[in-house]
């Protein structure tokens, strides 16, 4: 137990340490800020989930670098850092988060942008920052369109992010994520954050799986829509 409570306090430790260090360079502006950034960004990812025990596994297409939009599933807060240490992007995340301790903090280091789900100006607001910041800023997004973590998929997709890929001109780089065990990982419904990480640090192996797809055009957002979602749900069923 106590090994497992130091493991907790070594989580915040370090969201809170790397965060306050691309605080720092955000302030200097040095002229290789991102890149710096972007390697903050990994390495705490990679420092995390080693942390936590997560074996990762990075599998498919190779990351591209070119600035787009990064979509999958969502089944965990541990997708976050997952698809962090595979790709340098930044993401869409319900607002409510902004206002976590630590966690807030650092989405809004790594640039997080914050959407009020059922606001429309909201999500409109969203999508111009998430075009500036792609074409502009030449960084990659990553957005989850379920829009609440889900173990099943059974509900359809918001089609936004496609919609936003299509009017920017952006392609998008499809990804799909799955852990084992599934359950372990699986942050859904009522559960707590702190009692569902302490869960997590008790648990002896986690392993967890992230594959990309060929980037892609989108020309018809709600068929493109409909078609990576299956693709990511064809991915769940095989565990």
């Amino acid at each position: 137990m106590i090994q497992s409570f130091l493991r907790l306090i070594r989580v915040f430790t370090l969201t809170a340490s790397h965060a306050r260090r691309i605080m720092r360079i955000k302030s200097q502006n040095l002229k290789d800020a991102r890149s710096c950034i972007d390697q903050i960004k990994k390495d705490w990812a990679k420092a995390s989930l080693e942390n936590l025990g997560v074996n990762i596994k990075i599998i498919g297409a190779e990351v591209s670098e070119e600035p787009m939009l990064f979509i999958g599933n969502h089944i965990s807060y541990l997708d976050i850092p997952l698809v962090m240490v595979s790709a340098p992007v930044s993401f869409v995340a319900k607002v409510e988060l902004s206002q976590w301790p630590i966690i807030g903090y650092a989405c809004r280091a790594v640039g997080t942008v914050f959407v009020k789900r059922e606001s429309i100006e909201s999500r409109k607001i969203a999508a111009q920052k998430i075009g500036e910041a792609c074409l502009k800023n030449q960084q990659s997004i990553c957005l989850f369109p379920s829009g609440t973590t889900t173990l099943t998929e059974e509900k359809p997709w918001r089609r936004g992010a496609f919609e936003i890929a299509k009017l920017h001109g952006l392609k998008i780089q499809p990804f799909r994520i799955k852990y084992k065990p599934q359950k372990v990982a699986a942050f859904i419904g009522d559960d707590a954050f702190v009692s569902h990480i302490w869960q997590l640090l008790r648990t002896k192996e986690l392993d967890a799986e992230i594959e990309f797809h060929e980037p892609v055009e989108i020309l018809d957002p709600q068929k493109e829509c409909e078609r990576w979602q299956s693709w990511c749900k064809e991915d769940l069923k095989t565990i």
